[in-house]
């Protein structure tokens, strides 16, 4: 018995110390079991809380599982000689150490010298070099010359193969140009898939990590700007003087050219001889001496000679009490027959992108569309029921996304008519072709009657089906991360202009941001599912202002990482639908609807403001630039809230007590009491810091506040105790 208890103790002790190295972690101990890990620490906050570890041997991920120093830890930076001790876990195919079972963190030394690159090509990335150092020469990104979003990744080329980059919302990478031209990539091995094979990418640490190789390069993304049925202009800045070129055509194989010689920074080129709601295709190029760099070739469109409607529908109620220019519609159940109605309205053909399908009405549209002759395709998620596929003519080719990630196909959006110029229409929106969310839940459904955004969306369909013609071809049609940056962005439907972005390839949450971020006066939002954290930042952040009070509905208040608990301990005015019959299945905001000074936008479409929306499925997203718009939502918004029993709180001037005109003002303002205020009460002025600028009795009804001396920007100006009301200030 004693022997035996010897040699139990003897196999525990080997088990436990005799482990050498990281490379013997990876190779000879599984998942669940403890190990020790030393080496030298190579990566820091720009990739998260994982931090990477390596050796001589070999690398390894750590994760502590929350912030490294919850548990008195050390928070390791670059350069650290670190020992951990605990138990080796998996996620995504990513072998680390921890969260479980840790009962290590100590840095033995800092300032060492970090291990070296292996110069590998993208091949060689592999389990064999994950959580070590690499480098790659000369790689050339697919998308170069656009935004870098967070939790996204980046495809390129090095040596003929093909490889991607990872970059976290944490990276200071965020929101700076993509490279154009050659690079020499450095970073982390690591590795993300679903089933364990393969998925390997490089994870670049910031800034030093793509490296140009050329003089020039572009330091701003292209641009389209002045667009007209016959022309546009691109405009693009570089690090350096150079010369402007613009290489464009009707296919991506360009063929005509527009020159500037004059060497500059900034950038401006006018493409014109075009014709009407046409999508080109263009690159741009600058010359510095004997180096040059180039954008990828992206298409651009004109503007149409289409009628250019822009038409809102709700399934729910709506409050035409907060009405300025039309009243929005609540179709309720008849959200289906002005879907089928334009369905019906199609001549020669339809594309249809639906996530779910099972609504009658709209099943019996298609019917009639191919009965009368009208070309249909059909593009659906395949997880789903799909019921009302099966009452449709049998002669509709249908594709489906079957790979299972995510939503998957979530685009709910209608092509009609892409070839004619006055019936062309594009219908999106939050609701899929289902009796619930037609009749039951709180949906938008807007329609835009442009060729241009027709066939922008016509070329995005195209790419999930596979072909251009009527059959589908599964070996080239392109769903989720694998899809390319293949639509233009900007456009001018009936004089408003319009941005478009679909998902997972074009940084819509970047587009989301940048809305938001724009607000100067109101800010409202309804979605379904809300668990981005730098959405939730930026909404927080604009609560901050003294000008701004976010307002925000949402129905999935429990979804993992949810942003409804950190938004309401921020002080946000958010409210929960949950619980509240029907489901909330909007995904739109609403920035400055009140205000026609400070561009009225509304963003609505398919994508949730989720990470698996941004990263995984197909979706597609309208930024809408215009007035009118942006107040048939907000009157849709004020409706909701009715609904669920809450009022709006909104920062506007209480014109009982006093009204302060003109506004913008430049030299002075005059303020004008109403019937129930009385004279002898204090103006005070305050600042964005919430400063008093100025203060003045008012002894004169009418009496003008000399405000010149001000710098220009937003104030609040307030009479006695009074509701603030919002002045700008311009000179």
């Amino acid at each position: 018995m004693k022997n035996l208890l010897t040699s139990l103790l003897c196999l525990a002790a080997f088990t436990a110390w005799g482990q050498t190295d990281i490379l013997d972690a990876r190779t000879n101990y599984s998942v669940g079991q403890t190990v020790t890990v030393t080496g030298i620490v190579t990566s820091d906050g720009n990739l998260g809380i994982v931090r990477y570890l390596q050796d001589e041997t070999a690398g390894i991920a750590l994760y502590p599982g929350g912030q490294w120093t919850q548990n008195g830890w050390p928070d390791p930076q670059p350069g650290d000689e670190l020992t951990m001790t605990g138990a080796l876990s998996e996620y995504n195919g990513l072998l680390e150490v921890g969260p479980d079972g840790i009962t290590d963190v100590t840095i033995i030394s800092t300032g060492n010298e970090l291990p070296a690159f292996q110069d590998v090509t993208p091949s060689q990335l592999d389990e064999s070099m994950e959580g070590e150092l690499a480098y790659i020469q000369g790689a050339v990104f697919t998308n170069g010359g656009t935004i870098i979003t967070g939790n996204s990744t980046f495809s390129f080329s090095a040596a003929g193969e093909s490889g991607i980059i990872y970059v976290r919302n944490d990276n200071e990478l965020v929101g700076q140009v993509l490279p154009a031209g050659e690079v020499d990539l450095y970073g982390v091995v690591s590795q993300f898939t679903f089933d364990g094979v393969g998925g390997y990418q490089l994870l670049p640490r910031g800034n030093e990590d793509l490296v140009p190789t050329s003089a020039i390069n572009l330091s701003t993304q292209v641009d389209q700007i002045n667009i007209t049925t016959t022309s546009f202009d691109l405009v693009w800045n570089t690090d350096v003087l150079g010369d402007s070129h613009v290489e464009y055509g009707l296919t991506p194989d360009l063929g005509m050219e527009v020159v500037d010689d004059m060497q500059v920074l900034e950038h401006q080129v006018t493409v014109e001889g075009l014709e009407p709601g046409t999508i080109y295709y263009a690159r741009v190029i600058s010359i510095a001496g004997e180096d040059s760099t180039a954008s990828t070739i992206r298409p651009y469109a004109t503007v149409s000679e289409s009628p250019g409607y822009i038409r809102a529908y709700f399934t729910t109620q709506v409050d035409n009490s907060v009405a300025t220019i039309e009243a929005a519609q609540a179709l309720g159940t008849n959200t289906n027959d002005t879907i089928a109605a334009y369905i019906t309205s199609a001549q020669s053909t339809l594309d249809i992108a639906a996530y779910n399908i099972n609504n009658s009405a709209i099943e019996q549209a298609i019917n009639t569309a191919i009965a009368n002759g009208v070309q249909v395709r059909y593009i659906a998620e395949g997880q789903n029921a799909n019921l009302g596929l099966s009452a449709i003519d049998d002669s509709m080719p249908v594709h489906f996304r079957t790979d299972g990630q995510g939503s998957g196909m979530h685009n709910k959006f209608i092509v009609g008519d892409r070839d004619n110029a006055q019936n062309a229409f594009v219908l999106t929106g939050s609701t899929n072709f289902t009796t619930g969310n037609l009749n039951t839940d709180p949906n938008n459904v807007i329609i835009l009657g442009d060729q241009s955004l027709a066939r922008a969306y016509t070329l995005e369909f195209e790419e999930m089906w596979g072909s251009t013609g009527m059959e589908p071809d599964p070996a080239n049609a392109k769903f989720g991360a694998a899809k390319t940056i293949n639509t233009p962005r900007r456009f001018l439907v009936g004089g408003s202009p319009i941005e478009l972005y679909f998902s997972p390839t074009d940084g819509t949450t970047s587009a989301i941001l940048d809305a938001i971020e724009s607000t100067d006066y109101d800010l409202n939002f309804a979605v379904l599912s809300f668990t981005r954290n730098d959405l939730g930042a930026a909404v927080v952040d604009a609560g901050s202002s003294l000008f701004i009070n976010p307002v925000g509905a949402m129905e999935n208040i429990n979804d993992t990482g949810s942003e409804y608990e950190t938004l309401l301990d921020a002080g946000i005015e958010i409210y929960s639908h949950n619980g509240i019959s029907g489901q909330l299945h909007h995904k739109y905001a609403i920035v400055d609807h009140s205000q026609a000074l400070s561009d009225p936008t509304v963003v609505t479409g398919s994508h949730n403001w989720s990470t698996t929306a941004e990263t995984t499925n197909d979706e597609n997203t309208l930024v809408i630039h215009d007035e009118r718009v942006a107040n048939l939502y907000y009157q849709e918004f004020v409706g909701l809230l009715n609904g669920m029993g809450v009022g709006i709180t909104a920062l506007d001037s209480d014109e009982e007590v006093c009204t302060v005109f003109p506004n913008p003002a430049n030299d002075a303002v005059k303020v004008v009491l109403g019937a129930e205020a009385s004279l002898g009460d204090w103006i005070r002025l305050y600042d964005g810091s919430g400063r008093v600028v100025l203060e003045e009795q008012l002894l004169m009804n009418g009496a003008a506040l000399n405000v010149g001396h001000l710098a220009e920007g937003m104030y609040l100006i307030q009479y006695g105790q009074s509701s603030p009301a919002r002045l700008v200030i311009q000179h």
